[in-house]
């Protein structure tokens, strides 16, 4: 009981528990039947037995629970997807320089690793000692098997854990290309529960030459195998069959998670304060993060290039894995971090205490990062100099993000062209399937469409219209409409998907596009105060203020507009100047453009 009690402990809410105990719970649905009773006891013997460590059965498909954590989420949506029973799920693990690491960081890794392992994710480990160029390979043979067996028998301390060192599973082939050598070599201790740690070293397929491979090679190729990619077939072999083979073999395997575990920790952006990127959207910010690294003036352009390879290598990976898949890049360190700490931190209750999470469960538990990407930069500081944040970069594949007009060459501005949702770069159909879907009401398209065209800033939809947001500029009651200087960016509709509503992160990529990228200088908008996503804005919102006479709440990312409220009169109300009155009074006179005629939510 220990063990889960600590380990609920790194979950981000009481939500996730309940997630987690409700999965267990499910493994009753996915189990092999039972024997009928008048079957020989004999027989039970020929019996296979279940998968390794703790069933969780539909741990790994949605969740009621997880989906109505308080994130992004409008209302209940139940949609249940319960797993082959007889899928081994997979975390690959690379972790580098162990030589440098601690006894005491080694036994918290293995602890963690056992954790995930009785959590039915078996880790398969890749170690990484970075050998210097002309080191002898005797050395960095010996070297490898060192860290190998010192991680082995840190991870076989703890009770039902077991692990293998395995130095024969690669080969290279003649055109220097990593493979697994065996795949059942590789397989059988998988669907032991038994964690491989594997040496970065292969035997050349023309020689049998023993040889040192780059670590990164071996996990793509672990990943290229694990995901039956490698399939061996005839060329006139039918595409149905081929196909059967490949979908038994993705039932073996399901690799969920990628794990770096490197001491330059989560990447970290080259800007003036470095701070690291909570959550990397691929499809979207790759490109970006690697020019921001290759052209960055650090100091240490050895630890900005590690940033950048192993932003590449977990592209390589997940482009081969199917979109749920997601890795995390964190320290030795934090992922040593014991849920026990949490625990003892949990009992110090006080203003600004804030509970160290093990990444690794925390992301096991959640599939999200410890901190939401889209919380303001000030937020994800440290409270006080006592207060240890997490360095870690959740990353997935993601989806792309487009976003009309773009603001890297277009900026956002009055003075700026205006489009309308007519305009053929949109799918017009999709935009309003994708309101109506998210809010569950109907849309007055015509008036919708008079109220905003030839004002709309600006469009972010994502990935296939699985969220979005319009933003426009309304003119302040009292004001001309030429007065472009007292337009007010306004965030006219924010939508998901219901079936991407609190999972993905989709609500975070297009949050973050609008106040990042598009409305760098800030944006306001309005909620109806009963509506359940407003927790969600206000952990995002730089000030808030309850509309007097209204059932309004406004929510402004600008700065310096609550230091526009310069004084309260007697009456309870302020007095109020120029940029605070402007967002007011568009936030209480936008129009709604349901067809209900009910207020906005």
């Amino acid at each position: 009981m220990e063990f889960f009690f600590d380990l609920l402990n790194s979950a981000a809410t009481k939500r996730d528990a309940k997630a987690y105990i409700s999965r267990l719970k499910s493994t009753k649905r996915v189990e092999k039947p039972a024997i009928p009773s008048h079957q020989p006891v004999e027989q039970n013997r020929h019996i296979s037995p279940p998968s390794h460590g703790v069933n969780l059965g539909g741990f790994f498909g949605h969740s009621r629970a997880v989906e109505n954590t308080p994130v992004f989420k409008q209302y209940e949506h139940l949609d249940l997807d319960i797993q082959h029973a007889g899928t081994v799920h997979v975390a690959l693990v690379k972790v580098a320089v162990p030589q440098d690491l601690k006894d005491p960081t080694v036994e918290g890794i293995a602890q963690t690793l056992s954790q995930l392992a009785r959590l039915s994710m078996v880790p398969c480990v890749v170690v990484d000692t970075r050998p210097q160029i002309g080191t002898a390979f005797h050395e960095v043979r010996a070297e490898g098997a060192r860290q190998a067996n010192r991680l082995v028998d840190a991870i076989e301390k703890f009770r039902g854990s077991r692990a293998s060192k395995v130095d024969s599973v690669m080969s290279l082939s003649d055109n220097n290309i990593c493979k697994v050598f065996s795949r059942e070599l590789l397989l059988r201790p998988l669907r032991e529960g038994r964690i491989p740690v594997i040496l970065p070293i292969a035997h050349t397929e023309s020689t049998q030459r023993a040889t040192v491979v780059s670590a990164d090679d071996v996990m793509l190729a672990l990943t290229k195998e694990l995901a039956g990619l490698t399939i061996n077939h005839q060329a006139d072999e039918h595409p149905g069959r081929l196909a059967v083979k490949y979908q038994a073999l993705q039932k073996q395997i399901s690799v969920d998670r990628v794990i770096l575990l490197d001491p330059c920790g989560a990447v970290i952006s080259s800007g003036p304060q470095g701070r690291a990127h909570v959550f990397v959207n691929l499809e979207q910010e790759f490109e970006d993060i690697a020019k921001e690294l290759s052209e960055s003036n650090s100091k240490d352009i050895g630890e900005t290039r590690i940033h950048l390879k192993n932003l590449q290598l977990l592209r390589s990976i997940l482009t081969l894995l199917p979109p749920a898949s997601s890795a995390i890049i964190t320290t030795p360190e934090e992922a040593s971090r014991s849920s026990r700490i949490s625990r003892q931190a949990a009992q110090v209750s006080s203003v600004g205490t804030r509970r160290k999470r093990n990444p690794l469960i925390h992301n096991l538990l959640t599939d999200k990062p410890a901190q939401s990407s889209s919380l303001p930069r000030a937020r994800l500081g440290p409270i006080s100099e006592s207060t240890e944040i997490v360095t870690s970069t959740f990353v997935k594949k993601g989806m792309p993000l487009t976003m009309l007009p773009d603001p890297r060459t277009t900026p956002w501005t009055p003075h700026g062209p205006r489009i309308n949702l007519h305009d053929p770069r949109i799918d017009l159909p999709r935009l309003v399937h994708l309101i109506e879907d998210s809010f569950n009401r109907t849309l007055d398209l015509e008036h919708y469409l008079n109220r905003v065209n030839n004002r709309i800033a600006g469009l972010i939809i994502a990935g296939n219209y699985e969220g979005g947001a319009i933003l426009t500029w309304e003119t302040p009651p009292g004001v001309s409409p030429t007065d472009l200087s007292r337009q007010v960016p306004y965030l006219d509709k924010f939508a998901v998907l219901k079936r991407s509503q609190g999972a993905g992160g989709v609500a975070d990529i297009v949050f973050n596009a609008m106040v990042r990228g598009c409305f760098p200088n800030g944006v306001c908008w309005r909620s109806r105060r009963t509506n359940p996503v407003n927790k969600w804005y206000f952990e995002r919102a730089r000030g808030t203020w309850k509309i007097p006479e209204t059932e309004w709440t406004m929510f402004w990312t600008t700065k310096g507009v609550e230091d526009n409220i310069v004084s309260s009169r007697d009456d309870g109300h302020a007095n109020k100047t120029d940029l605070f009155t402007d967002y007011e009074g568009v936030c209480r006179n936008v129009e709604p453009s349901w067809k209900d005629g009910k207020a906005d939510d």
